[in-house]
């Protein structure tokens, strides 16, 4: 009878973890990156793919590539063009494509009389109703150019919302920057992007 039992709780506390909670955060993390892959998806638009460049040879110049404004302006309507100028024809041949959201539209193909020179190939659009584009094929650069005047009388009364001049060079289709990110609350993604580009 003179046992003594040790009832006594044990001294140590037992580590009690919550995994569940854990799991429930994990799980919330990879949601909250599922919707915003799914908030920048629905929220780029069809990219032109094409690299911009210039070739010459002989009487022969091609030019392909996306008008970028260089005058600081808003994006253009994204696309690509081909421009095809042959000395012996003294004219070019322009075939352009545009692309709106996710639709591409047929492609506009015309002639234009050019002005060829040692250093340069040069035409004027006039046809359509509200600009005159003048267009450079900078052989000594390599770079092509353009300037987009609105018509100062046009016969169509939506011209007078159109910008009064434009100025562009052909660059590359693609254009890969955070303008995506702008608009959306993107946190974690956003998070990301900033670390990559000042690490």
């Amino acid at each position: 009878m003179n046992e003594v039992t040790n009832n006594a709780p044990d001294a140590r506390p037992k580590s009690r973890r919550n995994w569940w909670k854990i799991a429930f955060f994990i799980a919330l993390l990879a949601f909250e990156l599922t919707r915003e892959i799914a908030v920048l998806e629905s929220a780029q638009g069809a990219q032109p793919n094409t690299n911009a460049h210039l070739f010459s040879y002989g009487g022969y110049v091609r030019a392909q590539g996306s008008w970028r404004r260089i005058d600081g302006g808003g994006a253009l309507v994204p696309g690509t063009v081909t421009i095809e100028c042959q000395r012996e024809t003294g004219r070019c041949l322009e075939a352009s494509v545009m692309v709106s959201e996710q639709y591409v539209y047929a492609p506009e193909i015309d002639w234009f009389d050019a002005r060829f020179a040692p250093d340069a190939v040069s035409y004027e659009n006039d046809r359509p109703d509200c600009a005159r584009y003048s267009v450079r094929l900078d052989l000594k650069m390599q770079k092509v150019f353009a300037v987009r005047d609105r018509k100062e009388n046009p016969s169509n009364p939506n011209c007078a919302n159109l910008e009064r001049r434009i100025e562009m060079q052909l660059g590359d289709g693609f254009e890969s920057s955070r303008t995506a990110l702008d608009g959306h609350f993107v946190p974690i993604i956003g998070a990301i992007a900033y670390l990559a580009e000042h690490l």
